[in-house]
């Protein structure tokens, strides 16, 4: 990576070149066994990490050479899938710029994550939005500014594939995050939206504008799956959630709001919207500090959610008496296929009731992230962890 900052304005001629280490010479062949190591035929998932190459390869990656290799290597072999990451891209040369983002039309899962762009390269993305076959796109960890953000906007009211769109830890702010919401509302297609830990740039982040703009979005009730880990959302910020959760005909299947602070309230509002609705199947609330309280209302409801598959609690400074009843509701007309409660409070009785559940087949080892053993020293039965 060349020590320019972006907008790149150089001669890459210039670019001091390491002729004192020899370093290996990277070619399209070489890219292409490479691939065959880690993928399997017909080799269509293209993997590129800068850390790896520059190990591999002896010297450090160059901005306009190297990814020129790359972008001929995916336009020669087109990809299904294209994972990059930790690359830096120059708007020095135009025309590479437009060769990656054509090379990038027929992928339909299209990871590039810590990386750095030029605003040309949105563009350019936003006029090919309708020739692409992109179904999954994850910028995850790369910098957005608001101009970016804007022509991501209108790259999802024109994309008529795109169904999952990961913009977590991008420098979204509670500003700008209401045009990504925007654009996810309009959108015809987008199903899937992650964008944990939002910004809240010189002020706090502002939690209920947050909130405000997520009922709009889930009032659609197109949307599928949401993850808004690490957002400072707070009890009251689950209240709209809560309500969309309660409709009988909610699509919503899946919700990630980990490292929050909503409290016992919180889960109280989830776990009554989830057993009204009954649709949710997927629920994340650890690092959410619910305490015993809310882990309490979690046992209540348990048992009235119909369709929930996946639960995580881990780390909520439940007590024993919580995690106990959390367990015994397994016992009933459930159809957990996945429950973590390690990072909580146990005691003997939890281990039994564990010991119980695990011998009687009524949960599975791959169901539950914490198991049982006889402790010698204790004279009894005590959890440890199962991974």
């Amino acid at each position: 990576m060349c020590d320019v900052l972006l907008p790149c304005e150089y001669n890459p001629k210039e670019c001091p070149s390491p002729a004192a280490e020899k370093s290996r010479l990277f070619t399209i062949l070489l890219l292409y066994c490479w691939q065959r190591e880690y993928d399997k035929r017909p080799y269509r998932q293209f993997q590129f990490k800068r850390l790896t190459f520059e190990e591999r390869i002896g010297r450090r990656y160059h901005c306009i050479r190297d990814l020129r290799i790359i972008v001929n290597y995916l336009l020669r072999r087109p990809q299904l899938s294209v994972q990059i990451s930790s690359l830096v891209v120059s708007n020095w040369d135009a025309g590479l710029l437009k060769d990656f983002v054509r090379s990038l039309l027929p992928v339909w899962y299209i990871e590039l994550r810590l990386m750095r762009f030029p605003r040309e390269f949105f563009v350019m993305l936003r006029l090919n939005a309708a020739k692409m076959n992109v179904s999954q796109l994850s910028l995850e960890g790369t910098p957005l500014t608001d101009e970016d953000v804007r022509i991501l906007r209108e790259f999802l009211l024109v994309s008529k594939t795109l169904r999952r769109l990961n913009v977590s830890s991008c420098s979204l702010t509670q500003f700008n995050f209401a045009l990504i919401a925007d654009g996810v509302y309009k959108s015809p297609g987008v199903r899937r939206l992650s964008a944990n830990r939002l910004l809240g740039m010189s002020l706090s982040l502002d939690t209920e504008k947050i909130s405000s703009v997520l009922s709009s979005l889930l009032m659609q009730n197109t949307l599928w799956a949401l993850s808004l880990e690490h957002c400072e959302l707070t009890a009251q910020d689950m209240i709209p959630i809560a309500e969309h959760l309660a409709r009988t005909n909610s699509k919503f299947r899946r919700l990630r709001i980990a490292c929050n602070k909503i409290g016992p309230d919180g889960a109280f509002f989830l776990l009554r919207g989830m057993s009204m609705g009954g649709n949710l199947e997927l629920l994340d609330l650890s690092y959410c500090s619910i305490g015993t309280h809310g882990g309490e209302w979690v046992a209540k409801y348990l048992a009235s959610c119909r369709r929930l598959q996946v639960l995580h609690l881990n780390y909520n400074d439940m007590g024993p008496t919580a995690v106990n009843l959390i367990l015994l509701a397994m016992k009933k007309q459930c159809k957990l296929e996945k429950l973590t409660l390690y990072g909580n409070h146990f005691d003997s009785r939890t281990a039994m009731i564990v010991r119980r559940l695990l011998d009687a087949e009524v949960v599975l080892h791959s169901e539950l992230d914490i198991s049982y053993t006889y402790d010698e020293a204790l004279q009894d039965y005590r959890v440890v962890p199962w991974r």
